[in-house]
């Protein structure tokens, strides 16, 4: 569909069923359930692939190459009718169900084994509504897509920076990026859904604010397939500068003092900025990055402080905001690796303990990374936590850990050196952990993800999908009893 037509044109309901356009532009709803009649594999809503299928392939594949998950059916949904459709196939068979938009879940939860996955990518229809400000998107819709269309119209959503992640589940399990301390998380600009329950009934979060909030931030595959996502929009600027300093030949001491010299510094990072702390084995990256068109006074000091302590400043790299961002795309993939989230921290006082064995482990392993992003700023607005699922707002700085390796052989000792690294830090307190960054061996998810949060949670799950039909090794279980 052509990003011109008019929004008459987009509002037509035949258009809208032949191409899949989002379900909040039709004047009814439809939700009433599906009966679990015999399904048909014939549709111009859906199409179903087995194994043995062409097309299989390409619609199993993950940006995370490691997953070797073999759904007995794949069902590519082609509009919300087709959701509702494969939902009533995977209901007649009892197959279990995951749901999979972009492909990026770092521990594979967008497929399964043996069961049907609902496959959103064909699902890309985008509306921008220049009097409102409002931004409407399917969830095959992906971030860099979503930037460049936007951009058309000097606009935003805060998300995140790999092009290739879709922007589903994303929100559902929050979103900060680039632009959260300014704008707040993905899911803080959530205005309504649109989602399809284990029955095939179609639930509009303008008529349900219980669903609304479990969508930002309570993680996807728990309750339905959602079909549509409303965003308020922000200003996007006219170019995007970033900042990078190194330092070499770091030993543990050596990367404890730094790491201690930069969470203090950060506290005085301004909202329109953004900074991340990438140790490699001997290497450390300090990246910050600006929304403003000359650096504030408050930003300006931070960057002297760091420029006093690196072995290397680069120039200010100032670009066209497109342009810019295509610098943190990161690789297409599909890529060897294991990308786990290090845990939340207030300050350093919640590292400063085992930084330097962090460090130590880091170090035994080619092609890992410990990473600290910045958040804060509108992530921490008290006024955002009532209104949100997502339960870490007084946490100022997120960590994640990631290993990379080439060969199918090296996977054995990688993913031990990421379980070693997981295990020194939860023995030292950190038990808090970002929904998006899924790790398998966490116990406590239930906690470590959602917080207090989670019984609530699995009251949504017991009224959307209480025969658990969605379901992964970390999702949201039904109440019982």
């Amino acid at each position: 569909m052509s990003n011109q037509l008019s929004r008459r044109q987009f509002l037509l309901g035949s258009l809208a069923i032949s191409l899949g356009i989002p379900g909040c532009y039709k004047e009814i709803i439809n939700n009433e359930p599906i009966r679990a009649t015999p399904p048909s594999k014939q549709s111009n809503n859906v199409r179903y692939y087995e194994k043995n299928a062409a097309e299989y392939a390409k619609y199993r594949q993950l940006f995370n190459k490691r997953i070797k998950h073999s759904p007995k059916i794949i069902a590519v949904c082609l509009n919300e009718k087709g959701v509702q459709e494969a939902v009533n196939y995977a209901r007649y068979y009892t197959l279990p169900v995951a749901i999979k938009s972009g492909g990026h879940s770092f521990e594979g939860f967008c497929l399964n084994n043996n069961g049907l996955v609902i496959e959103l990518s064909q699902m890309k229809a985008m509306h921008y509504d220049k009097a409102t400000g409002i931004f409407t998107a399917q969830p095959g819709c992906k971030l860099g897509k979503i930037y460049e269309y936007l951009y058309q119209h000097r606009k935003l959503i805060p998300a995140g920076s790999c092009g290739g992640v879709g922007v589903a589940g994303l929100t559902l399990g929050g979103g900060y990026g680039l632009f959260s301390r300014e704008y707040g998380l993905t899911c803080d600009n959530l205005l309504s859904t649109h989602m399809v329950d284990s029955e095939g009934v179609i639930h509009d979060s303008r008529r349900d604010k219980e669903l609304l909030w479990a969508s930002r931030g309570g993680g996807n595959g728990n309750f339905g397939v959602v079909t549509e996502f409303t965003f308020n929009t922000h200003p996007a600027p006219e170019n995007f500068t970033s900042y990078r300093f190194k330092f070499y030949q770091l030993d543990p001491k050596k990367s404890t003092v730094i790491a201690e010299h930069w969470f203090r510094i950060m506290q005085s990072l301004p909202k329109s900025s953004y900074s991340a702390f990438v140790l490699g084995r001997s290497v450390l990256t300090i990246l910050v990055t600006d929304t403003h068109e000359t650096a504030s006074s408050q930003l300006t000091a931070v960057l002297k402080q760091l420029e006093h302590i690196a072995s290397r400043t680069y120039p200010a790299a100032k670009q066209p905001f497109l342009r810019a961002l295509k610098r943190y795309e990161g690789q297409p993939g599909p890529l060897n690796f294991k990308n786990v989230s290090g845990g939340y921290y207030k300050d350093f006082s919640d590292l400063k303990a085992v930084f330097a064995q962090t460090h130590g482990l880091l170090r035994k392993q080619p092609g890992t990374i410990f990473q600290i992003n910045t958040l804060g700023g509108e992530i921490s607005n008290p006024t955002k936590e009532a209104a949100a699922a997502y339960p870490h707002r007084d946490m100022q700085f997120l960590g994640e850990i990631q290993v990379y390796w080439e060969e199918d052989a090296a996977e054995t000792k990688a993913i031990a050196s990421i379980q070693a690294l997981q295990t020194l830090l939860r023995n030292h307190g950190i038990n808090k952990h970002y929904r998006n960054y899924p790790d398998i061996d966490i116990p406590n998810w239930q906690q470590a993800y959602y917080g207090k949060n989670y019984a609530r949670l699995q009251a949504l799950k017991s009224r959307f999908d209480k025969d658990n039909v969605f379901r992964h090794p970390q999702s949201v279980q039904p109440k019982t009893g």
